[in-house]
């Protein structure tokens, strides 16, 4: 992300540079330090570590120390923004598990500046911040429904859960972008100036709405939404009354976000500050790009153009775009307005808490109908480079349209829309075969895909997590997979189908198979056998295991699920010429499946583990790992390495 933040200054520096070039000297400089900075990592090591709390939440927090910040996991906390502590614990490098397509708390806490964690041993509270905002949060919520409540929530303080609500936004697209860019604060602070203006005249009056903010901002700290507009809001009253507006505004909004990056250039990361500052910028580009037409048509094509602008950040965070999420945010954002501007009255003591209901009511309603009609185009998601490519082509689009040069802005914009619609026609799924060995944690799931043709084999599972809506659905949207022909589940073990259910209930499967008679299958031009045959003789789960072997790409792949030696044992006996190039190997590298007969006997070129990171069940065992690499087989580990890929083109 740290490219959006290039760009963003990049742009800057163009606008900077019509007026000062110091300026612009001095933007490019604050880039080349961000950049640098980005790379560097300070340790101290210490047995205490005194510091005040700069992000608290329910299970975790992170302290400034020394120049530092460290996180600390200390379930159920009531610390608070502003308390200072000292904690005596070891300091480690963070540490956290990553399972395919979920939240990399990892990366979230790198792209806070935050590199190391603290293993607390004792705490002690030097100095209580006497503002509660956590507890002074949750009394505000209280006055709502539980049906509401997630709803206020989420537009007063970014608090998203996993409730159905949030669901509706996600589905829609709106929840992130409405969220990052603090559109409807705009809208608030407009109507209380406008409102302001029907009684007072002098504009020196005007910081009065922008006052309002600044309580909501303390107690939303460190939302940088909050604090960005409040900022701005400040910077443009003193334009106003101090020089008479002769400021430009993308000058504010520059020094603005230069103001942000000096202060701390991990800010560069977030969302809304990429959002916040690249696109004004860009939308004086489209609005140039945009001057001929009229008022109506102007405004619609404005809003297409903008829409082409934000796929990079549908693609970030739904693996797709919905083509209706522009008439959606057109619909829906007065309401959003409605339910955040009368939150904001309920937040100053105004006590119309049903009238929030009501319109909360009224949004939930709306969006429910129209989660009902949209659908969405797959595709994944643009790496760094390809978006800076992605938004110069669009800038230099919409400059030759505003100096009308017909030739180069028609075969921009045609070359352009041609890339984007290819983009997103399955077009390489048709032409390529790939076995995907996808990280689902301590689990198994296998997606096989031979053109078209879809096979999955096991679905993995997960008491902490739903396996199929936040890891398996999202891996296939980023595939452009719209439809699983056939899931093979090898037993009934929760970390091998556990995740079936749901998978069913969200998304298009249209066979399962799971006994030993239905094999040999035959599909898509593949043939997958199982070589398990004593099923019915066993009475273990591990041991009623499916074996399924298959050939895709050249290759001899060999899924031994959660298989036993003595199920191996029996293999060897039964099929004396059985090899494969691919080992999943059994029961996720435990000691209790492959035996060093077994890997002499199908002689695989690489073993597959696939496990959990630090998982409680010691997965895999060295005993495996050495009789891998005694056998010389190359072992790859799915807690190490994620998602593991193989793909060939016809």
């Amino acid at each position: 992300m740290i490219v959006f933040s290039i760009v963003a200054i990049i742009l800057s520096i163009i606008i900077f540079h019509k007026y000062k070039k110091k300026i612009g000297l001095l933007c490019l400089g604050i880039a080349v330090i961000g950049v640098g900075m980005s790379y560097i990592k300070f340790d101290f090591k210490q047995a205490s570590y005194s510091g005040v709390v700069v992000d608290s939440h329910d299970n975790y927090f992170i302290m400034l120390s020394r120049g530092e910040r460290l996180y600390a996991y200390n379930k159920n906390n009531d610390y608070e923004i502003g308390d200072y502590l000292k904690i005596t614990g070891e300091k480690k490098e963070l540490d956290f598990t990553r399972i395919e397509s979920q939240f990399d708390f990892e990366d979230y806490l790198n792209k806070k500046g935050v590199y190391y964690s603290l293993s607390i041993q004792k705490i002690e509270t030097k100095f209580s911040n006497p503002i509660r905002i956590r507890s002074r949060r949750e009394k505000f919520l209280s006055h709502f429904s539980e049906e509401h409540k997630e709803l206020i929530a989420s537009l007063m303080f970014s608090d998203n859960s996993d409730g159905d609500i949030t669901s509706l936004g996600e589905k829609l697209h709106l929840n992130r972008l409405i969220n990052a860019s603090g559109i409807y604060l705009h809208l608030f602070i407009a109507l209380m100036t406008f409102i302001l203006g029907l009684f007072i005249k002098d504009k020196r009056w005007s910081f009065l709405p922008i006052i309002l903010l600044v309580p909501y901002a303390i107690f939303t700290f460190p939302r940088f939404v909050i604090i960005r507009i409040l900022f701005l809001e400040l910077l443009k009253y003193f334009n106003r009354v101090f020089f008479e507006g002769k400021i430009k505004h993308l000058t504010l909004v520059g020094i603005s976000g230069i103001f942000f990056l000096l202060i701390d250039y991990h800010l560069g990361y977030q969302i809304s500050f990429i959002l916040g500052y690249t696109l004004p910028i860009l939308i004086s580009f489209i609005r140039d790009a945009t001057f001929e037409f009229k008022r109506i048509k102007g405004k619609v094509v404005q809003a297409l153009l903008l829409y082409l602008l934000l796929i990079p950040f549908e693609l970030k965070f739904y693996n797709g775009v919905n083509p209706l999420t522009i008439v959606y945010q057109t619909l829906l954002t007065p309401m959003f307005t409605l339910v955040a501007v009368s939150s904001f009255l309920n937040f100053y003591g105004v006590p119309f808490y049903g009238m929030t209901q009501f319109f909360a009511k009224g949004l939930t309603n709306i969006m429910g109908w129209l989660a009902k009609i949209s659908f969405q185009i797959n595709g994944p998601p643009f790496n760094e480079w390809f978006i800076l490519i992605y938004v110069l082509i669009f800038l230099f689009f919409c400059y030759y349209k505003s100096i009308n040069f017909i030739p180069i802005y028609r075969a921009i914009g045609i070359s352009f829309l041609s890339g984007i619609t290819l983009y997103f026609i399955p077009i390489d799924n048709l032409i390529t075969s790939q076995v995907s060995f996808i990280n689902v944690g301590q689990g198994d799931s296998c997606l096989i895909r031979k053109g078209s043709t879809t096979v999955l084999i096991d679905t993995g599972g997960s008491i902490y997590t739903d396996i199929a809506k936040e890891t398996l659905i999202p891996y296939l949207e980023k595939q452009r997979i719209y439809n699983i022909d056939l899931v093979i589940t090898t037993h009934d073990d929760f970390d091998h189908s556990g995740a079936y259910n749901s998978l069913k209930e969200n998304f298009y499967v249209k066979r399962r198979v799971t006994e030993p008679e239905s094999f040999p299958i035959n599909i898509g031009g593949m043939t997958f056998n199982n070589y398990n045959n004593h099923i019915a003789e066993y009475e273990e789960e591990n041991d009623k295991s499916l074996v399924v072997g298959f050939s895709l790409m050249k290759k001899e792949f060999l899924i031994m699920g959660d298989a036993p030696i003595e199920v191996e044992r029996n293999i060897i006996k039964e099929y004396p010429s059985l090899d494969c190039d691919i080992l999943k190997a059994g029961h996720h590298g435990s000691k209790t499946s492959t035996c060093d007969e077994f890997v002499k006997h199908v002689t695989p070129e690489t073993a597959i583990i696939s496990c959990g990171k630090n998982n409680k069940y010691g997965h895999p065992n060295d005993s495996v790992i050495k009789i891998l690499q005694q056998n010389h087989v190359k072992i790859l580990r799915t807690d190490e390495i994620g998602t593991i890929t193989y793909r060939h083109y016809f």
